[in-house]
């Protein structure tokens, strides 16, 4: 059986998965400060778990591309071990990856992203290659496939308490690489709650959609309480997005290729 992993595939083999109509996952992350206790690839981390995990258990369904490592990340500038790729930029590399791969034969590409302020971009990408090729794409961020363990396991504030380095991402990091998470150096801080129209939680967006520089108003970086995480609930939201991959990557290989239809009035040659 072929490798679950792109990078390890003989161009032959890369063929056959196009023919075989696996579903391609492309992870897109970030290199950015999570606070104090956190290592600056948290997002890399999770994303490449979730995603290799759900290609090598899918049993040919799914092939997992290299990550994209870089992402979005202006509005943390103001801390050091972050890196920022400018939006049209980020936006135009993660095209032109879709792009060859529906030259290659694929129709089917999945962004799966690990970092906030990508997702309206990877939205935008995934589009994009819809109206410009055969193919079918959509993006995700990995955390909206784990809501229903995270609604039941939460302890955090609603909303507010799961942002940055916080709960959720600090179980996850306590799962993977218990031994790299600095527990005594936590901290806990929710600088974007605002009022009822604005705050920021992965698991809920408020009306009004409004990102200030972190460095304004964090000193730690961190958005959430980091001290409720717990390596326990880091595996239950693994697992479940896992799972919940594996389940999208298959209903959205069945989903029909339907003929576009211009209704537009033709003037009679």
């Amino acid at each position: 059986m072929r490798s679950h992993l792109y990078r390890l595939l003989k161009w032959p083999e890369v063929k056959q998965a196009a023919q075989d109509r696996a579903v391609i996952l492309v992870p897109v992350a970030a290199l950015e400060q999570h606070g104090f206790h956190l290592p600056v690839h948290m997002d890399n981390l999770a994303v490449e778990h979730v995603t290799e995990e759900a290609a090598r258990r899918s049993e040919g369904l799914i092939l997992v591309m290299p990550p994209v490592h870089y992402g979005f990340n202006e509005h943390n500038m103001g801390f050091p071990g972050t890196i920022n790729i400018r939006e049209q930029v980020f936006m135009d590399f993660c095209y032109d990856i879709g792009h060859s791969l529906t030259r290659q034969g694929f129709d089917r590409i999945v962004y799966v992203n690990a970092h906030g302020s990508n997702q309206m971009l990877c939205n935008l990408v995934a589009r994009r290659l819809v109206n410009t090729t055969p193919a079918l794409a959509a993006a995700l961020p990995h955390w909206n496939l784990s809501k229903d363990v995270v609604d039941k396991i939460r302890e955090s504030e609603f909303p507010g308490g799961m942002a940055h380095a916080c709960e959720f991402e600090t179980s996850i990091y306590l799962h993977l690489k218990p031994e790299l998470v600095e527990s005594e150096k936590m901290a806990a801080e929710m600088p974007s709650k605002l009022s009822k129209f604005m705050y920021s939680d992965l698991f809920g967006d408020s009306p009004v959609h409004f990102v200030n520089r972190y460095s304004r108003a964090a000193r730690s970086g961190v958005e959430g309480d980091p001290f409720k995480a717990t390596a326990e609930k880091g595996k239950q939201i693994v697992e479940a997005e896992i799972a919940n991959l594996i389940e999208f990557a298959r209903n959205f290989r069945d989903l029909p290729d339907l003929p576009d239809v211009n209704f537009n009035y033709q003037k009679p040659v």
